[in-house]
């Protein structure tokens, strides 16, 4: 993989907590272009779906998500990519503060949308202004579909299953183990809408032959993340239950504590050494896969590249005001947030 738009971050500039060990960190060359694509979505959303809260979605005073997590993203596609991320955090808030019925029916919407997109058909403007989900998504991809649309199309379809399988849909579910939690977790965090977005991001076509072997590949990587995020989130998915007299919540610690009887703090324990495993497992695929020519050289740029969104998830989330609500951004995201991004 030729790395010609992001930087490697010294070591000494971050901590891994011992659980991301031999996953380098990169950073993409110009934030702001996140930045802006996330501001925009955040505008587009409160004037047409919502209100938006502080705490928002995919940036950070130090680190924005997609700027880590996916740092060789071409740069005429950040911009694209921030906007329907950001779109995903906002929507996600949302569905997990209803019940399952409201909830499908928003993720119902944005499936549609995406079918939309992708048919082999013209559709009025006028129809994809019925919802405002709808009009951001027809929106984002309109550009991602005349910038590039193979990828495009791969990603949205993509998409649409994220909305059909993931998306939040088994929030209201008690799993009884972890094992269970997980195959679900996979599909909820990274086999189909993070897939989507390192295609479009890499410009990247991967065989059709080789696609139950893209999800066994990084199927470790999926699980680390998860469990990544869980480890953060305990607090805000219980927050979400108890407003909505939930007794069961949707996290990895919480199906622990049931699973073994076992103290938070010792299911936090548990699901370190579990996300450090994992992690290792998949530094390992990454390597052998790097020498394989047996398989497309898109897919092995794909595995290589999904490994930073172990590495850039873990920095991201240690200081989004997502998860740590005593922090604020950076004075330029605030400045756009509060005026407005600049005009290109």
């Amino acid at each position: 993989m030729e790395y010609k738009n992001s930087t490697l971050v010294d070591p000494s500039a971050y901590e891994t907590e011992g659980i991301c060990e031999g996953i380098p960190l990169r950073v993409f060359r110009d934030q702001a272009l996140e930045d802006i694509g996330v501001i925009r979505a955040q505008q587009d959303w409160r004037k047409y779906v919502g209100p938006v809260d502080f705490k928002r979605g995919s940036l950070g005073p130090e680190w924005n998500f997609l700027s880590v997590a996916f740092p060789e993203t071409h740069p005429a596609r950040m911009e694209i990519l921030a906007y329907f991320d950001e779109f995903i955090f906002l929507h996600d808030d949302v569905v997990e503060a209803v019940d399952k019925v409201k909830g499908d029916s928003q993720n119902d919407e944005a499936l549609a949308a995406c079918h939309e997109a992708t048919a082999e058909r013209a559709t009025s403007m006028e129809a994809r202004k019925a919802t405002g989900r709808r009009l951001m998504i027809s929106k984002v991809s309109s550009k991602m579909l005349a910038t590039d649309p193979g990828p495009a199309k791969a990603a949205l379809r993509l998409w649409g299953e994220w909305f059909a399988k993931g998306a939040g849909r088994e929030n209201h579910t008690q799993f009884d183990s972890l094992a269970e939690y997980m195959e679900y977790r996979i599909l909820d965090v990274g086999k189909m809408y993070l897939t989507g977005v390192a295609i479009f991001a890499l410009s990247l076509s991967i065989p059709e032959a080789e696609v139950e072997l893209r999800s066994q590949l990084c199927r470790p990587a999926w699980i680390a993340l998860g469990l990544t995020n869980d480890l953060y989130s305990l607090w805000k998915e219980r927050d979400a239950a108890e407003e909505m007299g939930e007794a069961s919540v949707c996290n990895a610690l919480w199906v622990m504590m049931r699973e073994h009887s076992i103290s938070e703090k010792e299911a936090e324990r548990l699901c370190r050494q579990k996300i450090a495993q994992h992690v290792a497992e998949y530094a390992q695929v990454v390597q052998d896969t790097s020498k394989r020519q047996d398989i497309s050289r898109d897919l092995r740029v794909f595995v290589e590249a999904i490994q930073y969104v172990l590495s850039g998830n873990l920095q991201w989330t240690r200081g989004a005001p997502r998860y740590h609500p005593e922090l604020t951004y950076n004075a330029r995201q605030l400045d756009w947030m509060a005026n407005g991004v600049p005009e290109a």
